[in-house]
């Protein structure tokens, strides 16, 4: 071996000049996390209400950027479009910063805090004694501060606190629960038999449940999207039923029909888990494929197959409870999701491998007598 006659200082000297050409060719983000100069924050993603687990790169005091947590069950590690652009949102210029409150030309213009509450104050409390606390309406989207915003409105003597889920889910919530006592959701990683009403998941935000269907469906599963549009859903599925729009409640009644007229359904768990089914079973007897055929465009001989089709993958065939559960949003809506939630029953699929689930029970602390030394100083309430 040649002698090179670099001495140890001198080798140290090089080695730091490579490791700091290595730096400089490597993206910005990454020599920021190579330098120790980024920190990832865990947190939840407020962009929707699907609330997805993820990191904030902070640097410099500022979120960089945002990054999915691989152990958050709802997106494993997968950020959607819309939580990638979380901090464009944080920083938008045009976000507000502070309260405004408009002048006698019609001009906003900030005012502090303290002003603002003291005036809200003032005003509710007025409206309060003139008319009642009914006076109070609190419309708000949901958001993790949804409970203290129910709290205050009770405690004014308000029972008037709306917002998101009455244009939305609202009527899927209801029903689900009239039927299955709490709103379950789809193992989608293990269903063999998946029929959506109205849902687009490919185009929608829950990425973890996107990577568990198409596993599911890898290993054989059938994808059935049930909507007037073809959307990324439907051109993914393995069969589309562009039906007429606010009539998944037919379809649905339908399905019910041949399920218990062909008695495909699930005796078993209809006799030991349901009540009222002789009398369900007289309340459907018009709700023949033929009749839905009229309403949904969809011809009887399809709404038979789909069926028995369903039958024969049971218990890990499920109807998507969805965000609407159907067409939540028409006058019928709480019928077509309570429609597709006792499909569902017949189907036997609750609590079965590829049905559906209940989000388990987590025991929770009292708020009202915390620990010794909990809450408050360096950060530690929130």
């Amino acid at each position: 071996m040649a002698t090179t006659g670099l001495s140890r200082r001198d080798f140290l000297k090089v080695s730091g000049l490579g490791a700091g050409a290595a730096l400089v060719g490597l993206p910005r983000s990454a020599r920021a996390r190579a330098a120790g100069t980024e920190r990832r924050v865990p947190t939840l993603c407020e962009m929707c209400s699907s609330r997805c687990g993820v990191f904030a790169v902070v640097r410099d005091g500022r979120v960089v950027r945002v990054e999915g947590n691989p152990d958050h069950p709802v997106n494993l590690g997968r950020p959607c479009a819309r939580g990638n652009a979380a901090p464009a949102s944080l920083y938008d210029p045009d976000r507000l910063r502070q309260p405004l409150k408009r002048g006698p030309d019609g001009r906003f213009r900030p005012i502090s805090w303290e002003q603002a509450i003291q005036e809200i104050a003032a005003k509710l409390q007025e409206l309060k004694a003139q008319y009642g606390p009914q006076t109070l309406v609190w419309a708000e989207y949901q958001n993790l501060n949804s409970g203290l915003y129910r709290r205050f409105v009770e405690a004014f003597g308000s029972p008037n606190h709306t917002g998101h889920a009455a244009l939305c889910f609202a009527n899927r919530n209801v029903a689900y629960a009239q039927v299955f006592g709490s709103l379950p959701s789809v193992d989608y990683k293990n269903v063999r038999y998946y029929l959506s009403p109205g849902r687009n998941l490919l185009g929608g935000v829950k990425a973890g449940d996107v990577v568990k269907l198409a596993e599911a469906r890898a290993h054989g599963a059938r994808i059935v999207a049930l909507d007037p549009r073809y959307s990324e859903l439907a051109g993914w599925a393995d069969e589309w039923l562009p039906i007429r729009p606010a009539t998944d409640a037919a379809f649905l009644l339908a399905l019910a029909w041949v399920l218990v007229e062909e008695d495909l359904y699930d005796r078993d768990f209809v006799a030991g888990r349901t009540v009222g089914f002789e009398e369900f079973r007289q309340a459907i007897a018009p709700y023949t494929p033929e009749w839905a055929e009229t309403l949904t465009d969809i011809p009887a001989a399809t709404i038979r197959r789909i069926a028995r089709e369903m039958a024969a993958a049971r218990p890990a065939a499920v109807v998507d409870p969805g965000w609407h559960g159907g067409n939540g949003m028409y006058w019928n809506g709480f019928e077509a999701a309570r429609a597709g939630a006792v499909v569902n029953a017949l189907l036997g699929n609750l609590g079965a491998k590829g049905g559906l689930v209940m989000a388990p029970k987590v025991a929770l602390g009292r708020i009202d007598n915390p620990p010794e030394g909990a809450g408050g100083g360096d950060g530690g309430g929130g």
